[in-house]
């Protein structure tokens, strides 16, 4: 989505002024977002293991093993 600002009206101090703005505001929003990708280990991945990322894991057949006669699974 592209967007048209008329910046003629603006003087080079007031140009200056959001430039500066808007570098700091993107710096800003990008070390954010590095830090929401940053694992618990320092990684850049996902980490599955993180209790925010959302994915329900699954589960490795000893889980089930383990865990299946508590649901009804005959061993």
């Amino acid at each position: 989505m592209t967007k048209n600002f008329d910046l003629s009206v603006f003087s080079v101090e007031e140009l200056t002024s959001l430039i500066n703005e808007a570098t700091t505001l993107r710096d800003t929003r990008r070390s954010s977002h590095d830090r929401k990708l940053t694992g618990a280990d320092g990684s850049k991945e996902q980490d599955v293991h993180d209790p925010d990322h959302g994915v329900i894991p699954t589960p490795t057949p000893r889980d089930v093993k383990d865990e299946g006669p508590a649901h009804g699974v005959r061993k």
